[in-house]
């Protein structure tokens, strides 16, 4: 048995320095690298983008026009955010008392107006959040968490975060070791009305792309296209219901390796 489909999630990294964007300028490669694959399989990413990597890109209006011809084939453009709760924090956060931090960048309205630059209006529709109780903003209408293999493969649920409800869908990280061949075991398992979500973050493409090259063939085999989150959840929206999900995936309780269970 196969899922209903498939999706993959870029995780764009702000990188240690909240502001010099030296992490962008090394990885910018390897993010067009991804995309050059992904056309290879006919893959669309949904990239979801922390602030310092929004920033790097407004400099350079080339840059930019690469992501509109992304867009334009198909790609998502999302956001990532590593809130205060998160080791690689990115410097913008609600929490009070943290504005006299190094890091700190500003507060959530912040990073969304820097947001409002990139993305056009109604475009902002998948993200990656920590820091959910402060943090989540208001345009994100599709939630992607998780790490761990048994976070693929579920179902999209109906969650609450911030009193607004979000549809979650679960992933599991594909690092640049990863044990593909225990992922295409529990796709294979996976059920026809569930969803299997993969992540990844730019830096494991650069360590080893053949690790992605290997999933993005394996996905192709199967005759299922990987798609982005808002076409999957359409797709998906005319075959089953959406249901209430009560107890939604978080950062610090079920990702954080911190704190998550074996």
């Amino acid at each position: 048995m196969t899922p209903f489909g498939s999706f993959f999630v870029i995780h764009l990294e702000p990188g240690a320095d909240t502001r010099r964007l030296q992490f962008q300028q090394s990885y910018w490669p390897a993010l067009v690298d991804i995309i050059d694959l992904a056309d290879k399989y006919r893959a669309k990413l949904t990239l979801q983008f922390n602030p310092q990597w929004i920033e790097y890109i407004l400099q350079d209006r080339i840059k930019l026009a690469g992501i509109r011809k992304w867009q334009a084939m198909g790609h998502e453009m999302g956001l990532h955010h590593h809130g205060y709760d998160h080791a690689d924090w990115n410097g913008y956060t609600n929490r009070n008392d943290k504005d006299s931090e190094p890091k700190y960048r500003g507060n959530i309205r912040d990073m969304m107006e820097l947001a409002s630059r990139f993305f056009d209006p109604g475009q902002l529709l998948s993200g990656t959040i920590t820091d959910e109780e402060f943090d989540y903003p208001d345009s994100i209408k599709y939630d992607t968490q998780g790490i761990k293999i048994y976070h693929a493969g579920r179902k999209p649920k109906l969650v609450t975060f911030n009193n607004r409800e979000v549809i979650q869908l679960g992933m599991a990280l594909l690092s640049w070791n990863g044990n593909v061949d225990s992922f295409k075991e529990a796709y294979m398992r996976s059920k026809n009305d569930e969803l299997f979500g993969v992540v990844t973050h730019e830096h494991d493409f650069a360590r080893n792309p053949v690790i992605i090259e290997k999933w993005l063939e394996f996905v192709a085999s199967t005759g299922t296209a990987i798609k982005t989150v808002p076409e999957i959840i359409a797709e998906y929206k005319r075959h089953y219901p959406i249901e209430q999900g009560h107890k939604p995936l978080t950062f610090e309780n079920d990702v954080d390796s911190r704190k998550a269970p074996e």
